[in-house]
């Protein structure tokens, strides 16, 4: 069902007591997502909405490259690329173009929508790709499938993560990495460290317990949001092609994210470490699956 909202249209699929609504002309974004009543994402505010702001919504897709670019360039097959600078006052390109363009509706049923985006070589990005996303309600899951798939003649650089936001009051979170890349002043991974402390999730923590914006390698592919005293829950999968997480936790927002994505941060840059950036061949494509469930509430 399309509607409009604040002048911009809306796309809502509804499943039982669930409905998520998206936008697809603000980045191919989710506004909110609720399920029995109770938000799971952090709702797009109506100010968001109207500002055209896709840090505002409640999550968005990140095509063809994860967190940032440092100093927006890069090298590839003996040519050096400039990127267009997107997050000023920082000089890196961040979260790739596709947060930032309008998505076509391919397809939409009552709780499942296909949206499609086109990408031309240009300023922001060099290499031609077509994204996909697949978005399934059903009554306490949200399916997002991801797929990009390469138009150039060659071997590019090419992923596809997501970057949902969750309520952050009372939050806590749980999961298991093998090492955080702490990001230093520059916004950019600068030390490598196994998790402890403040960066140890493995028994679950408040997340209230101090900000972070890290990147978290070795993901086992599971999280666990939740909400002591509230209803429900979130348990996150992803598929294989998905280890590695964001967590990005700031005491002045609203919403705290936690980010599965399939590379290191500025990983263009750091070719020979793990968790590089995927490289697909000409005609193939990047194919990742995050699912978010709803389950009956209880401390993490």
């Amino acid at each position: 069902m399309l509607h409009e909202k604040d002048s911009i249209d809306v796309l809502t699929l509804t499943r039982g007591a669930a409905r998520c609504d998206l936008i697809p002309a603000l980045g191919g974004s989710i506004a909110a997502w609720s399920a029995g009543g109770q938000d799971m994402l952090r709702p797009a505010s109506a100010a968001s909405i109207a500002a055209r702001d896709p840090f505002g919504m409640g999550a968005f897709p990140l095509v063809p490259y994860s967190n940032r670019i440092g100093n927006g360039s890069f090298d590839w097959e003996g040519h050096r690329h400039s990127l267009r600078l997107n997050f000023h006052p920082e000089p890196h390109a961040i979260h790739g173009v596709g947060f930032e363009r309008p998505w076509e509706v391919r397809s939409s049923t009552a709780n499942l929508a296909t949206l499609t985006l086109q990408h031309r070589p240009g300023a922001s990005w060099p290499f031609a790709f077509e994204a996909q996303q697949r978005i399934t309600l059903a009554e306490r899951m949200l399916t997002v499938e991801m797929s990009a798939l390469n138009l150039e003649t060659h071997p590019v650089p090419l992923a596809f993560g997501y970057h949902p936001y969750f309520p952050r009051d009372g939050a806590w979170l749980k999961f298991r990495a093998e090492s955080v890349w702490l990001v230093g002043d520059d916004g950019l991974p600068s030390l490598r460290v196994n998790p402890f402390g403040k960066f140890d999730y493995s028994s679950g923590m408040a997340v209230s317990r101090g900000d972070i914006d890290h990147c978290f390698t070795g993901w086992g592919g599971e999280a666990e949001v939740s909400w002591p005293g509230r209803g429900l829950r979130i348990r996150i999968e992803a598929s294989n092609s998905l280890r590695c997480a964001v967590a990005c936790i700031r005491s002045d927002l609203d919403g705290f994210s936690f980010e599965p994505v399939p590379h290191l941060n500025d990983a263009l840059s750091r070719p020979d470490r793990a968790y590089a950036m995927p490289v697909i061949a000409p005609g193939a494509r990047f194919d990742a699956t995050i699912r978010l469930t709803a389950l009956d509430g209880a401390p993490a």
